[in-house]
């Protein structure tokens, strides 16, 4: 007797449900009659057009995956969304995540040549997204394109292992940390160039919904010119005048800069930028706790301190280009709530607060 494996994807992970054999890869049923035969046979007679309607599946594997991607467990996350991509090969949301996890899990690895690999496949990911890209679908769409927006910002922004030389006086004299930087820049350029092809699906007569894409590619632009260490940054400055004429010539109301910003030209006040963003206020209880943690306990520390300037080199972009949407106050509440309320236990108070200088 043959084991039972589903005929349409060849899973063998199929169990009984409601006296038939359901399987749990794809969704198709098989009566009792159908099973025995299977496991008899080996095969059996399907005539006609199937069409398996998988959806409850693959929206049961995209809660897991996002649940996994929360968590930060990049194994599971490349799991699920590996087979939500296997049931809906479509699903740009799949497309890019499925591959995110394992770019993410090598930045706490010293080997480059791994990271460069997976980076490698996750570049390729994107640069199929337009392909896949559904306008019809188009505002559901958008809203995983700003996930997927800020998690590339955020990947460049995090911090991650490279390699280093020192000479005999413990001096650094070679480090591979610009390999990963080119990493991210090449990340970045594939995932405008893909919203650059998304934009030109609309035709001449919608041309106002390219707009939208246009203004996110230019954020990346600038970004990777502010960040990205480039040995030429001309190309980029000409890049981003290029998107600034091309949203003009959409919305005239959009103001055309006399030049393109210089390269790493980063501003760094202080401030608790999410922390504002997600509770509507710089001067409200929690974000006083916060504060206070900052100036008393954080800024007291050399680790605590340079854990204050990476805060301060990366939350005030996020904050100004995501602050002001839903999914970013949520992504963050939950996590802001939890570590305010373990400082209030732990005695950080929630009065009203003056800052202090913590580089002092």
């Amino acid at each position: 007797m043959k084991a039972l494996v589903c005929e349409m994807c060849s899973s063998n992970d199929v169990i009984k449900q409601d006296g038939y054999f359901v399987c749990q890869s794809c969704g198709t049923k098989y009566s009792v009659e159908e099973a025995k035969k299977m496991m008899i046979d080996g095969t059996v007679e399907v005539q006609g057009t199937v069409k398996v309607d998988n959806s409850a599946f693959v929206e049961k594997y995209l809660q897991n995956a996002r649940r996994a991607k929360q968590k930060e467990d990049w194994e599971e996350t490349e799991k699920y969304y590996n087979l939500v991509e296997q049931n809906d090969p479509t699903n740009i949301e799949a497309i890019f995540y499925s591959s995110y996890g394992k770019a993410k899990a090598s930045l706490v690895e010293s080997d480059l040549y791994k990271r460069q690999a997976a980076f490698k496949v996750l570049q390729n990911c994107v640069s199929i997204i337009d392909d896949n890209f559904d306008l019809a679908k188009a505002e559901e769409n958008k809203k995983i394109l700003e996930e997927i927006s800020a998690d590339i910002f955020m990947m460049a922004c995090s911090n991650y292992v490279y390699n280093q030389r020192k000479n005999g006086y413990g001096v650094i004299t070679w480090t591979d940390k610009m390999e990963t930087v080119t990493l991210f820049n090449n990340l970045g350029k594939e995932f405008m160039v893909s919203l650059e092809h998304i934009a030109q699906k609309y035709s001449d007569a919608e041309k106002q919904n390219r707009k939208y894409y246009y203004e996110l590619a230019l954020k990346h632009a600038e970004f990777i010119l502010e960040n990205g260490s480039l040995a030429s940054p001309q190309s980029f400055r000409d890049i981003i005048m290029t998107y600034h004429r091309w949203i003009h010539d959409i919305d005239p109301t959009h103001v055309v800069p006399a030049e393109a910003p210089k390269a790493g030209n980063k501003q760094t006040p202080d401030g608790c930028y999410v922390a504002t963003a997600v509770y509507g206020s710089y001067d409200c209880p929690e974000v006083w706790t916060l504060r206070r943690y900052r100036d008393n306990n954080l800024g007291k520390t050399w680790y605590g301190r340079i854990f204050i300037k990476t805060y301060y080199a990366i939350s005030p972009t996020l904050v100004k280009w995501f602050g002001h949407t839903e999914w970013f106050k949520h992504l963050w509440k939950g996590k802001l709530d939890r570590m305010v309320t373990k400082l209030q236990v732990k005695g950080v108070e929630s009065t009203p607060y003056e800052d202090r200088n913590w580089r002092n």
